[in-house]
């Protein structure tokens, strides 16, 4: 009875979020306009042909287009070499790159079979990506071992709320350590200060890690600009936060922070 209330509510705010793609333009039926819809057009048909199914196009491109993250990370600007941390099936990784928006990118997510199709869907491209534990691989003595020690730019996108709050600070201070002068570090995360936008966001987690649909240990938000900030300002970074809602009802933001 419970999970079927829930699942409701997560259908209807999944609905509210397409709604929400409606509106800013990202109609799966309408043929690209802009340079990022075509990159997301050109994405999408990898992703197609990786996994031999038409259905994988619309996807990818409803997923990359739907989602506010994707043209706030690709309007940043050059990012350089990038570390995608958590990176899933690699769409924005692979986006970054139809875009020219990254010259290489190393993902990394512990899921073996989204691994397996980000490099698939990824082939001809400077790209590799590892089935592995982020939070083993941003381990100091582990610096070096992948796709060449520091990174222009790092990404944690959707990532750090499934762990507990010391693994984050780990997660999150391995990952800046991994971020070279001038670098990046790239956080897009639910903030647990934006009122009822976060208890809407911790519903929709949550009920997609009990149905399987999201792997992680918990759901554990936190106030991005209190909790996390000071801890990236620490280690030399400056940091600017803003919202990446989009039309959705959601909290995310996106923390863009500069190794000075």
């Amino acid at each position: 009875m419970l999970g079927g209330v829930l699942g409701g509510l997560a259908g209807a705010l999944l609905l509210l979020t397409l709604i929400g793609a409606a509106r800013r333009g990202a109609s799966l039926g309408a043929a690209p306009r802009t340079a990022l819809e075509h990159a997301i057009d050109r994405t999408a048909k990898r992703y197609a042909q990786a996994a031999s199914r038409r259905g994988e196009y619309y996807f990818a491109r409803g997923k990359l287009a739907g989602d506010p993250a994707t043209a706030a990370i690709a309007g940043l600007g050059a990012l350089g070499s990038v570390l995608d941390l958590g990176c899933g099936r690699g769409q924005l990784a692979v986006l970054l790159l139809e875009a020219g928006t990254a010259a290489r990118v190393h993902g990394i997510d512990w899921d073996e079979q989204k691994v397996a199709l980000a490099r698939r869907a990824a082939a001809g491209l400077l790209a590799t990506f590892a089935a592995a534990d982020v939070r083993e691989e941003v381990r100091e003595d582990h610096a070096g071992r992948d796709a060449g020690g520091s990174f222009d730019t790092a990404l944690l996108v959707d990532v750090l709320h499934y762990f507990s709050r010391d693994t984050q600070d780990a997660l999150l201070l391995g990952a800046a350590r991994r971020v070279g002068a001038g670098g990046r570090l790239v956080l897009r995360e639910a903030d647990l200060g934006r009122g009822p936008r976060a208890w809407i966001t911790r519903l929709f987690e949550g009920v997609g890690t009990a149905l399987a649909v999201n792997r992680g240990e918990r759901v554990l938000f936190r106030d991005v600009r209190r909790e996390l900030v000071p801890l990236l300002e620490a280690e030399g970074f400056a940091c600017t936060v803003a919202p990446c809602w989009g039309g959705t009802p959601f909290s995310n933001v996106l923390l863009v922070a500069t190794r000075k």
